[in-house]
Parts: structure tokens; C-alpha cells; sequence
């Protein structure tokens, strides 16, 4: 992960003028260790020192919201919150956001079940069904090499419980979400990381046209 000093790598300007108002960011809350609910439902993890941080900095108040990630890009969308934070730019979000630079590179992987052999590469995805998660960019990327079986669970670890149980063998899965949730539900014996799909990158976003409204007014 590169290094995160408060208004850098949010993609704002310390010292510009602010708007009193609270910023409304809202992410992923199954996305370990960067954002995601203890045993007790708190939310947790880097981003939410990360954004004390930066209202401690600039003196914004910051309202961090962790929801389900396909909820999350909605509410954004429909002007729920101003800033959406751990998003990979895709081709099919271009016309929808206004995107940061990135901040962190995230490899995403395919794994599959050890009864499974010779998946090597996305050409050997052909005729297999996929799981994958509500919203993720791994449905784009697959969608992009002519995968279309692809069975859609609501988070990563409803996806991992259902592997778990055989419903499916196959799934597309970021590393580091992949490794909490496969030993979390002690499932890391009966898969493997098969290969990396791709690598992701880390940014955050604003509704399209909105981004130097932003930074405008809620930066401080």
C-alpha cells in the first residue's frame, strides 16, 4: 500500500477553502483489512483511522458509512453521500464517476476447489460457474473475456460460506478479502488460489461532473 499523508492521497488540497458540512463517504464493509465489521458490527479497519486522520487535519467532519458494496455504488449514484472510497476504475464506471488517482494495487485472483484441476489461466474458465460479488469490477473483467456463468452473492463472505458448502468451486475473489474470509470460515484447506485475474487499483470517486464542486467545498 503507498503512503497515505491526509489530503494527498484523498485526492484533495489541504489549505483550500471549506465549507462547514460533514463529508459523506461511504465503501464496501466486507473488504478486510481496509474496511469491514468486527464480531460486534463496528466498523473497522485502515479507512476509518484514515479518515479520523484527515477530518483531525482539515477540521471536515467525516460521516463513514460501510454498506454493501452494490448499495454503496447506488447511494452514491443517487446523491446519498459525496465520496465513494476503495472503487477500481472500470470502463463501464468511466461515465459514472470522477475518479482520484489510485492509491493501493489490490491483486484479484480466481480460486478453486482442490477437487478441481487444470484451471491455469481465463481461457480455462470456459463452461464453469463463477462466483462472484454484487457490484464487483471481477464481474466486468470476466464479462470482458466471455465468462457469463457467473452466480452473484450479496458479499464476499456469503460468497466464501457458499464455496464452502459446494454451491459453487469456482470464484473471483481481491487476495487480501480472500484470505481473511477463507480462514475465517475455516474453508482454506479445500481451495486454492488457482491464478491472478488481474490487479486492481485502490481510488476514490465522486459522482460524474461533481469533482471540482468537491474539492471546492468540502476540503479543507
Amino acid at each position: 500500500m503507498r503512503g497515505l499523508p491526509a489530503g494527498v492521497c484523498l485526492g484533495v488540497s489541504v489549505g483550500e477553502t471549506s465549507v462547514p458540512g460533514t463529508l459523506r463517504v461511504i465503501s464496501d464493509d466486507n473488504f478486510p483489512p481496509y474496511l469491514f465489521r468486527d464480531a460486534d458490527g463496528k466498523q473497522t479497519g485502515y479507512l476509518v483511522d484514515l479518515w479520523a486522520l484527515w477530518s483531525r487535519k482539515t477540521g471536515v467532519p467525516v460521516q463513514l458509512t460501510a454498506t454493501n458494496w452494490a448499495e454503496a455504488q447506488a447511494r452514491l449514484l443517487q446523491g446519498d453521500a459525496d465520496v465513494i472510497d476503495m472503487i477500481y476504475r472500470t470502463p463501464s464506471r468511466e461515465p459514472l464517476y470522477d475518479f482520484s488517482a489510485p492509491y493501493a494495487d489490490l491483486p484479484v485472483s480466481i480460486y478453486s476447489h482442490t477437487s478441481i484441476s487444470g484451471i491455469q489461466d481465463v481461457s480455462t474458465l470456459h463452461g464453469f460457474q463463477i462466483g462472484v460479488q454484487q457490484g464487483n469490477a471481477c464481474v466486468d473483467e470476466l464479462l470482458r473475456h466471455g465468462i457469463q456463468s457467473l452466480k452473484y452473492y450479496r458479499n464476499y463472505a456469503e460468497l466464501i460460506g457458499a464455496a464452502k458448502n459446494q454451491e459453487i468451486k469456482l470464484f473471483c475473489l481481491d487476495e487480501s478479502p480472500a484470505n481473511f474470509y477463507l480462514y475465517q470460515l475455516h474453508a482454506q484447506e479445500a481451495y486454492r488460489k488457482a491464478f491472478q485475474l488481474y490487479q486492481g487499483q485502490f481510488h476514490r470517486a465522486v459522482r460524474k461532473g461533481n469533482w471540482q464542486r468537491w474539492r471546492s467545498s468540502k476540503t479543507g
